[in-house]
């Protein structure tokens, strides 16, 4: 079955995400802060909301090519360290953030391996869309820290808003 998305314009004459979305947990739940994506990726996953996919069991980057090919949206939720960071800070980032010498996964994914090869295949969702929480503590152990944890629901409204299209987050890294 393929869906059509975009055929018809909402009131305003817009085009509106009306399925075929992903949202994508990254990272280990054995590593403190670095399960959070995973854990805003299960409690999207638990709001079964229409046309709304969850993908948590990502290895490798290929998986991460797969997991978004031909997804209208796709939301990458992951834990990010930075210079920058502030522990529960909910961000949206711009691409250019996951390449280059800067890359902010907590993690050994290569989210810039992926794009470069969607991008060179032809498999890239439609539009993409990198959510991150600023992590505290990554060391080995589970559960998250007590400022991550207090930022899961507003990851979780954030991701709501993108797929509905009326998104409460200024995407840093973007002139706006």
């Amino acid at each position: 079955m393929h869906f059509v998305l975009g055929a018809l314009p909402d009131a305003d004459g817009e085009a509106t995400v009306t399925g075929n979305v992903v949202v994508i947990g990254l990272g280990n739940g054995y590593r403190r802060d670095d399960g959070v994506g995973p854990v805003i990726a299960a409690a999207v996953d638990e709001r079964a909301l229409p046309g709304v996919r969850v993908v948590n069991q990502i290895a490798d980057s290929l998986s991460l090519l797969e997991a978004w090919s031909g997804a209208a949206l796709a939301v990458l939720v992951d834990a990010a360290i930075s210079s920058r960071s502030a522990p529960g800070r909910v961000r949206l980032c711009a691409l250019s953030e996951v390449t280059g010498p800067r890359v902010l996964s907590s993690h050994g994914l290569d989210v810039s391996a992926a794009l470069a090869l969607g991008r060179a295949l032809d498999r890239l969702p439609a539009q993409l869309v990198i959510l991150t929480v600023d992590a505290e503590d990554t060391s080995h152990g589970v559960g998250l820290t007590p400022k991550v944890a207090a930022a899961v629901p507003q990851a979780i409204v954030a991701i709501e808003a993108e797929i509905a299209g009326t998104r409460t987050l200024s995407v840093e890294g973007l002139s706006q």
